[in-house]
């Protein structure tokens, strides 16, 4: 079996764990689930630091590379975040996550090929490196999102309840604004030395590329995000409705970070760009 399976039912298997933990909430399974994700990302960062050997350049040049470390990068980030605020409800989903991302690559082309001179930077590493960990940061956010707009309805208006019953943790829904202000600054850090290694390969900070013009959005999407809890307030708009305002804002902007990551692809104008996977 080729560890490409193995880390992909590894993850499943770290998804069942993390609902089992969600029904017994016991500190066994809560160590079992984690064990079984910190497994998978360590098959999963084999994948990347073998792929690196063989390719003999850091493994981001083409979709499928990306993929791999994507994958990667989100599960690391919940489990940092796992210690940081003892996630409960969340680790299902984003094990899952992990695991459709990795699935994702293994629908494309893993065919190792050179890489084009403007490619041989350290630029490369230090750009895609901290815009995969600001995407897998968003990628929490838009799970933890999903999970406050579908269990939200269930619970007695956001209150407390007594530990061991409640539906929620307390203030669950600020959660994905703290994700949110932990990515971010690893996307504005990938964009500054994206502009950095554009000038240095291609001569320009800045083109107006297709996929720069949406890393822009993108950008422009999450900053939107962050200031809009100030303004809210002030539009007389009450907590409840500022958090599935914020929430359903974080899914929209999540469908944006992918469309920039792999949808602008299959855009007709988007086919001559050298920052467009297999578009060379």
């Amino acid at each position: 079996m080729s560890l490409m399976n193995i880390t992909l039912i590894v993850y499943i298997i770290a998804s069942i764990a993390y609902i089992v933990r969600e029904i017994w909430r016991s500190a066994s399974t809560k160590w079992v689930s984690l064990g079984f994700l910190i497994l998978a990302f360590c098959f999963n960062l084999t994948m990347v630091a073998t792929r690196s050997i063989e390719a003999g350049h850091p493994p981001f040049s083409n979709l499928y590379e990306s993929l791999v470390f994507y994958a990667c990068c989100t599960s690391f980030v919940y489990i940092i975040f796992e210690f940081v605020y003892n996630f409960r409800v969340v680790g299902a989903l984003a094990s899952i996550l992990a695991m459709l991302i990795l699935f994702y690559a293994t629908l494309q082309d893993e065919t190792i090929r050179p890489i084009m001179p403007a490619l041989k930077s350290n630029w490369m590493l230090i750009h895609v490196v901290t815009y995969m960990l600001g995407y897998a940061a968003f990628g929490i956010s838009f799970v933890t999102s999903i999970i406050y707009l579908v269990v939200k309805p269930f619970a007695k208006r956001g209150e407390a309840v007594q530990e061991g019953t409640e539906i929620l943790p307390r203030n669950f829904d600020k959660l994905s604004y703290k994700i949110v202000a932990f990515g971010f600054p690893f996307l504005t850090l990938g964009m500054i030395t994206g502009a950095v290694w554009a000038k240095k390969a291609w001569g320009d900070y800045w083109s107006w590329d297709p996929k720069e013009t949406w890393s822009l959005i993108t950008w422009l999407a999450y900053l939107v995000y962050l200031h809009t809890p100030l303004i809210l307030p002030k539009m007389n708009i009450n907590k409840a409705k500022a958090s599935v305002i914020l929430s359903i804002w974080l899914l929209v902007s999540f469908g944006i970070v992918n469309f920039t990551f792999m949808g602008l692809s299959y855009l007709p104008s988007a086919a001559d760009s050298e920052h467009i996977y297999g578009s060379k």
